[in-house]
């Protein structure tokens, strides 16, 4: 069984034998030609065509030269069907990814169906994820990190499952930069030796580990203290030693943390702690050396939490300033990156209740997307955005979803 000790042993790293993939043929999309989705049990018509449209954008970019972006454009559809409990349709196009990304998102899967018990599902699932490791690539060799990232995601699922043995298997030697999902399932099934024994080691990884290592660390001990957040002493423990551990990691690191401490203690109805949290993160975001892009989606983010911890007017008040910063700042973000960050206050706003608002965001975000003359951009942002408006349930009117449906019937060369 692999345990935290093993874990921490287990960032050493290693060189794989690189496989390849399979063609897979694929298939069309729910959408018909004359722009009609198909009705899909539990999920709205307009979710259903946004995610259409989302996975018609991402299948748009040509495989040449085009397959990385256009495989990881595919795989944020494939994850916005697992956020509104669509496997089925996730798996359908996780499958006509044409790349290593088909492993990631077979995985995923697998994973999802494994956390709601459908383990025959789950390790059917699997072996496809453990199949695209087999096969051949049509002459691209793959990166140790991308037969890592599809490994520790099979790793992972079989822990969840209970399958140790196979689990070890698929961790063995894994780069330090894919222990996420490993480390996640550990620590959301620790026993309270289990963590007492990490934070005792722990010590040395933020001492002399790498980045990776330390990122890592971290994370577990985020999910620690979601694990025992009803133990008021075990979780001061927990963000003491997180405290003294990420000194010499960048402050992006922190706010992620962070970021995950307040959603876990929103999830335990814990606003108070949230609130806490908030009010620690808030002077690093509004203060740090922060790129613009990552600073104003940082701080939308951020508002969600907020809104989500009862404080509604300090939610909007942070959300308009972040805002108004990408108005000031918007000239230093390149053009290609805008959309992406103003994609965050689209879903803020519209948590906070401001659908108008919302919509007047998205469109802003939208135009900015179609302003780069190339068609890669212009699928990306479509993609990203359809699947934004998707998952948080905002439908657009009629305008707006005319012009989504324009730019994705436009999409084509130059790319």
């Amino acid at each position: 069984m692999l345990t935290f000790t093993t874990l921490l042993a287990a960032t050493l790293g290693a060189v794989l034998t690189l496989a390849a993939m399979p063609a897979v043929q694929e298939s069309a999309p729910g959408a018909t030609a004359a722009g009609q989705s198909v009705a899909t049990p539990g999920l709205e018509p307009h979710r259903r065509e946004l995610l259409d449209v989302a996975f018609e954008a991402a299948s748009a970019l040509p495989l040449v030269p085009h397959h990385k972006n256009r495989a990881r454009a595919q795989l944020e559809v494939v994850e916005t069907c697992l956020a509104l409990d669509q496997s089925e349709l996730a798996l359908q196009w996780a499958e006509q990814i044409r790349d290593w990304r088909r492993g990631e998102a077979c995985a995923d899967v697998a994973r999802w169906l494994a956390a709601r018990g459908r383990t025959d599902e789950a390790q059917r699932c699997l072996d496809l994820a453990a199949g695209v490791l087999e096969g051949p690539s049509g002459g691209e060799d793959w990166q140790t990190w991308q037969c890592d990232r599809i490994r520790a995601r099979i790793a992972a699922t079989h822990m969840a499952l209970g399958n140790h043995e196979e689990a070890g298997r698929f961790a063995a030697d894994l780069l330090d930069s894919e222990l996420g999902p490993i480390a996640e399932v550990r620590a959301a099934g620790a026993s309270e030796q289990d963590a007492d024994a990490f934070l005792r080691d722990v010590d040395q990884v933020f001492a002399s580990g790498s980045f990776e290592q330390v990122r890592a660390a971290l994370w577990t001990c985020a999910g620690l203290a979601d694990r025992f957040h009803a133990d008021e002493a075990r979780r001061a423990v927990i963000g003491s030693t997180i405290r003294a551990g990420w000194d010499k990691m960048p402050v992006t690191v922190r706010l992620d943390v962070l970021e995950r401490l307040a959603g876990s203690a929103l999830g335990h109805d814990d606003r108070a702690g949230a609130l806490a949290l908030l009010d620690e993160a808030r002077p690093l975001v509004t203060g740090a050396d922060i790129l613009p892009e990552a600073r104003v989606p940082l701080r939308a983010r951020l508002a969600l939490l907020r809104w989500r911890a009862g404080d509604a007017g300090a939610a909007r008040a942070e959300a308009d300033e972040a805002l108004a910063q990408f108005e000031a700042e918007r000239e230093q973000i390149l053009g290609t990156e805008r959309a992406d960050a103003l994609r965050p206050l689209v879903e803020t706003c519209h948590a906070l209740g401001d659908r108008e608002g919302a919509l007047k965001v998205c469109r802003r975000a939208v135009e900015l997307g179609v302003a780069n003359p190339n068609s890669r951009p212009r699928a990306e942002d479509l993609a990203a955005t359809c699947c934004s408006l998707a998952r948080i349930g905002l439908q657009p009117d009629a305008a707006l979803r005319a012009r989504l449906l324009e730019i994705r019937d436009t999409l084509g060369p130059p790319w």
